[in-house]
């Protein structure tokens, strides 16, 4: 069964699953010597270097009118199953990340001056995706977008 914060099309162990499986194991064992016993039952190939999360996508694919996202502005947007958050620095300038945090997967808010995750307070840059506040470290997800022929594209 699917873990509910999983992001569709990406593989590996959502951070989510991670840690319950690392809080379970070491509440299990009951004793903090054998704590680190529950954190190695977690997924191993999961990367926690703090880089930029790149989405390698190969179909450009309208997320919305370049009308409907005017220079300085955020909205919400979903394509091909991807709920993302945009914001449009420039007239030809887009930037598209994913609407997941990276602390526990809860959906992340296209605000006017951040991205914000309501369930524990993580605050994101709106250009970069950088996690600037609360207990979210890593970045969010960034997915390629640009301006094209009067639609917001991105590549997913």
């Amino acid at each position: 069964m699917a873990d509910a914060t999983a992001v569709p099309g990406a593989s590996g162990c959502p951070r989510r699953a991670f840690l319950r499986s690392g809080a379970y194991g070491t509440a299990g064992l009951g004793a903090a010597a054998f704590g680190a016993v529950g954190t190695l039952t977690g997924c191993s190939d999961e990367q926690d270097d703090g880089a930029e999360a790149v989405h390698e996508g190969s179909d450009w694919q309208a997320a919305s009118s370049a009308e409907d996202l005017p220079v300085g502005s955020t909205a919400d947007a979903e394509v091909a199953g991807y709920l993302l958050v945009l914001h449009r620095a420039a007239d030809d300038e887009v930037h598209a990340f994913e609407a997941v945090c990276t602390h526990e997967g809860c959906r992340v808010e296209a605000e006017q001056e951040r991205y914000y995750c309501p369930c524990h307070g993580s605050v994101f840059a709106l250009d970069s995706g950088d996690a600037e506040a609360g207990p979210a470290r890593e970045p969010l997800t960034r997915f390629q977008a640009r301006i094209q022929g009067g639609s917001v594209e991105v590549l997913v």
